[in-house]
C-alpha cells in the first residue's frame, strides 16, 4: 500500500495486440454453442472455420487499465466516490470491492470492423453467419479482458497489491449509467471507446469494468449465486 500511496498521480495504461496473442478456437466456440466436436452439424462447423480464418483482418484488439491514486477514492456502504464521482455499484459488487484501498477502471475493444461484419450477414439474411460472427466476437472481448486482467494483476505484483474480480456497469443491479462518469475519468477515446448518451459504449464490443486493489483483497471464482440475474455473460461462460 505504502507504494501506491506514494504516487502523485494515477497509473494509466494502454496496449494493441495481435489477434495471435488472443484469438479464440474451434473448440470453445463449439462449447459456447451447445455442442460437442462430434455433435456440431457441419454447415455450423464449416461456418466455423470460415470466420475463424477471417476474423484476424476484421478486428483491433486494444485495451488499458488506470489505477487511481487511494486519495481520490472513497468507499461507502454500496457505493464508492472517485474524484467528487459517485458510482453506485450495489451491494453485490461492495461486498467484493470492500476492503480495497483504491479502485482501478479497465477497458477492452475488438473494434467496429467486426460489428458492421456481423451486421452485413444479418442483413442479407444469412443468419447463421451473422449469430456465429457476433458469438465469437462476444468470446474473443472476454478473452482480451481476461488477457488484460492479468496484465494489471502482473503491475498489482510489483506493488505488493492484490485485485478483485473485474465488475461491469449494467451488471449485479449496478447501472450501467454509470458508465457516464466512469468515462468521465478516463483520457478521451481510451482504448478507442466512446460512451453515447444512452451509456452505451461504441465500439459495441467493449467491455468496461472496475477491479478492487488493496492488500486485504483476493480474486475469487465467479459465484454466480449471489446474483440472481439469468443473462449475465459469466453465467454462459462458466456453465
Amino acid at each position: 500500500m505504502d507504494n501506491l500511496l506514494s504516487l502523485k498521480q494515477s497509473i494509466v495504461k494502454e496496449y494493441e495486440f495481435n489477434y495471435e496473442s488472443c484469438s479464440v478456437n474451434e473448440i470453445k466456440i463449439i462449447e459456447l454453442l451447445g455442442y460437442n466436436v462430434d455433435t456440431v452439424p457441419e454447415p455450423v462447423m464449416e461456418t466455423i472455420i470460415s470466420i475463424l480464418e477471417q476474423l484476424p483482418t476484421k478486428v483491433r484488439l486494444q485495451s488499458g487499465y488506470k489505477i487511481f491514486n487511494p486519495r481520490k477514492v472513497n468507499l461507502h456502504g454500496d457505493y464508492f466516490i472517485i474524484d467528487n464521482r459517485t458510482f453506485n455499484c450495489g451491494k453485490i459488487i461492495y461486498s467484493s470491492l470492500k476492503n480495497s484501498d483504491t479502485i482501478s477502471f479497465l477497458i477492452v475493444s475488438i473494434g467496429e470492423e467486426i460489428e458492421k461484419w456481423s451486421k452485413h450477414f444479418m442483413y442479407n439474411e444469412e443468419m447463421l453467419k451473422g449469430y456465429l460472427i457476433d458469438k465469437i466476437a462476444s468470446e474473443l472481448v472476454e478473452q482480451l479482458a481476461d488477457k488484460t486482467q492479468l496484465l494489471l494483476e502482473d503491475e498489482l505484483k510489483e506493488l505488493e497489491l492484490n485485485g478483485t474480480n473485474r465488475y461491469s456497469p449494467g451488471y449485479c443491479g449496478w447501472s450501467v449509467s454509470d458508465q457516464q462518469n466512469l468515462f468521465s475519468l478516463l483520457p478521451p477515446m481510451f482504448c478507442g471507446v466512446t460512451v453515447n448518451d444512452t451509456s452505451m459504449m461504441k465500439p459495441i464490443k467493449s467491455v468496461s469494468a472496475v477491479v478492487g486493489v488493496g492488500k486485504s483483497v483476493e480474486k475469487k471464482n465467479y459465484e454466480c449465486s449471489i446474483c440472481e440475474i439469468d443473462f449475465c455473460y459469466k453465467r454462459e461462460r462458466n456453465a
